[in-house]
C-alpha cells in the first residue's frame, strides 16, 4: 500500500468514527426530547432537512434529470424501510437505553444476509447461516430470556433492526442504478414526501426550549450522513463497514454521559455477540463484492 492510498484509508476510518460519533449524538438529542414527539415527526424533520441539503448538490452535479428516479416504485419501497426502521429505532430509544437500542438495531446486517437468497438470489455459506444464528443469539441476551424490563422498547428496537434489514438489502438491489448520493437523496425526499400526510395527525407545538435540540438534530445528522458518504470515497468498504459498529460504543459512552445508563452484564455479554457477529458478516459481505 502506497503513502497515498494509506492516507485516503486513514482519513476514511477517521470520517466513518466522526459519523458514528455524530450518529450517537444525533440519538442523544432524540432521547432528550423524551418522547414529546412523534417519531413521524421527528423522521419528516431528519428527511426534509436531508433533502434540502442534498437537492442542490445532485442538482449541480449530476443534472435536473437525476431528480427523477429511473426505478421510481423500488425507490419508494426502499425509503418506506428507511422511515419505517429508522423512526421505529427513535421510539425505542425513548423507552430503553440508548445503548441497548443500537445494539440491537444493529441486527440489520444480520437481517440482510438471512433474506438475500430471497431477494438478491445470493447463496449463503454454513458459516454466515451460524454467524445469523450467533447474532439472534446475542439480540436475545439483550432482550433477557425472560423478556424482562420494558418490553416493547426492545421488540420495537429489533422490529427496526428488521425493517433497516431490508433497506440494506434494496440499496444492494439498486446499487449501480443512480450514484451513491443520488439514491441517498432519493430516499430522503421520497421520505419526507410519504411522512408529510401523516405530520398533521401527529402534530403538537414545539416548545420553546427544543428549538436548539430539533435545529441540531437535523444538522448533525446531515454532518454523520456526509461524513460517511465521504468516508467511503475515501477508504475501501472491507475495511470501513466493521468500523460502523463503533457506534455502539458511543451510544453507550453517550448513554452514560447524557442520561446515566449503562448495560447491565447479560446486555453487555450480547452486545458483544452482536458486535461480533455482524463484523464478521460484513467482512464476508465486503470480500464478496470486491
Amino acid at each position: 500500500m502506497d503513502t497515498d492510498t494509506r492516507t485516503k484509508q486513514i482519513i476514511g476510518i477517521f470520517l466513518v468514527v466522526l459519523a458514528m460519533a455524530l450518529f450517537s449524538l444525533k440519538d442523544s438529542f432524540v432521547k432528550m426530547l423524551d418522547g414529546y414527539y412523534s417519531p413521524v415527526f421527528i423522521m419528516w424533520v431528519q428527511m426534509l432537512f436531508a433533502s434540502i441539503f442534498w437537492t442542490p448538490v445532485i442538482t449541480a452535479k449530476y443534472g435536473v434529470k437525476s431528480l427523477i428516479p429511473e426505478n421510481k416504485i423500488l425507490q419508494i419501497l426502499r425509503s418506506s424501510f428507511v422511515i419505517t426502521g429508522i423512526g421505529m429505532f427513535y421510539w425505542s430509544i425513548s423507552l430503553i437505553p440508548l445503548a441497548e437500542a443500537t445494539a440491537i438495531s444493529f441486527t440489520a446486517p444480520l437481517v440482510t444476509t438471512a433474506i438475500s437468497p430471497i431477494i438478491l438470489k445470493e447463496k449463503i455459506g454454513i458459516r454466515r447461516w451460524i454467524s445469523v444464528l450467533i447474532g439472534f443469539g446475542g439480540v436475545l441476551l439483550i432482550l433477557k430470556p425472560d423478556f424482562g424490563g420494558d418490553r416493547l422498547g426492545y421488540l420495537v428496537a429489533f422490529g427496526a433492526g428488521i425493517s433497516i434489514g431490508f433497506f440494506y438489502t434494496f440499496n444492494r438491489l439498486l446499487a449501480g442504478k443512480a450514484p451513491p448520493l443520488v439514491n441517498l437523496t432519493y430516499s430522503s425526499t421520497i421520505g419526507a414526501i410519504l411522512l408529510a400526510p401523516l405530520i398533521f395527525s401527529v402534530w403538537v407545538p414545539i416548545r420553546i426550549e427544543d428549538w436548539h435540540l430539533l435545529i441540531g438534530f437535523a444538522a448533525i445528522a446531515a454532518m454523520g450522513q456526509t461524513c460517511l458518504f465521504f468516508a467511503f470515497v475515501y477508504g475501501e468498504a472491507s475495511i470501513l463497514a466493521p468500523i460502523t459498529l463503533s457506534q455502539i460504543i458511543f451510544a453507550t459512552l453517550f448513554g452514560y454521559i447524557f442520561f446515566l445508563q449503562f448495560p447491565d452484564n447479560l446486555s453487555v455479554v450480547g452486545i458483544f455477540v452482536v458486535i461480533i457477529s455482524a463484523v464478521y458478516i460484513a467482512l464476508r459481505e465486503t470480500r464478496n463484492q470486491t
